[in-house]
């Protein structure tokens, strides 16, 4: 379970250089306003463009390529599955077609044109985020939310969630091991009854120690909205006008044609 933990780390995050000293909330409107452009984007060119912005901002800090490629390999079955499921429904004219076992498998263009091009939407939005969670740290991101006004119960369900998923990850890396030393996954048919009860027995886990937390927290005095965060400085005049400057430039470019959105 090393690379769960590896892809929720804020190593990174607490690193010091150009892109971790840019202002959160900075950051986060850029993050709001470029994942609404490739939302919007009729095209391929502004997802892939976003993907390899991402890539090339990351590699100016010295992140491994390694690091990112794991981090962007779940996304990417996803968005491959999505891919092979509209390729396959979508359509009426055949560009390809194999046989398996008998049976005809035809692959659709028009399937296929709209599978690649939401493909390569799920990635470019995903980089973003990436470049975002591998730049910015959690008490950070939640003294943001906190000064644009993001509710009290969202960033504390946030913050919690950000510090049970590593023992989350510790119950599945314990069990997972215990089952390993008993031969639970000699053959394929033990594998899938060892996953059956490792998801059962983490849910009955989860839910007793959310009850312990629970009960300590509230002996302790927690009633909620007290959870502390980072504080942020005054926002710079130098940060406020490269933001909107950024912001500005884009917009001109799309409005003017070079960027084809709608």
């Amino acid at each position: 379970m090393e690379f769960l933990h590896h892809a929720f780390s804020d190593v990174y995050a607490r690193k010091d250089n150009w892109l971790t000293r840019i202002d959160v909330r900075i950051k986060l409107l850029h993050l709001v306003f470029l994942l609404t452009i490739n939302l919007m984007a009729k095209n391929y060119f502004i997802p892939l463009g976003l993907l390899s912005l991402s890539f090339i901002l990351l590699s100016t800090i010295r992140v491994p390529p390694a690091t990112i490629l794991r981090a962007l390999s779940l996304p990417l079955l996803l968005a491959v599955f999505i891919l092979m499921i509209r390729s396959l429904h979508e359509g009426e004219k055949e560009w390809a077609s194999i046989f398996i076992m008998g049976h005809k498998i035809a692959i659709k263009e028009e399937g296929l044109r709209n599978g690649a091009y939401t493909c390569c939407k799920v990635m470019g939005g995903v980089s973003l985020v990436i470049l975002f969670s591998l730049t910015t740290t959690i008490s950070r991101l939640c003294a943001g939310l906190r000064y644009f006004c993001v509710s009290s119960t969202i960033v504390e369900l946030l913050s919690f969630m950000y510090r049970y998923i590593f023992l989350f990850l510790d119950e599945v890396s314990a069990m997972w091991t215990a089952q390993k030393s008993r031969l639970g996954h000699a053959s394929w048919k033990k594998m899938l009854q060892s996953l059956g009860t490792l998801g059962g027995m983490l849910i009955i886990r989860t839910f007793a120690r959310s009850e312990r937390t629970y009960e300590a927290m509230r002996v302790r005095g927690y009633e909620g909205g007290s959870i502390a965060t980072a504080s942020l400085p005054p926002l710079r005049t130098k940060g406020c006008f490269i933001g909107l400057g950024m912001v500005f430039v884009f917009v001109l470019l799309v409005y003017s044609g070079s960027i084809q959105v709608w």
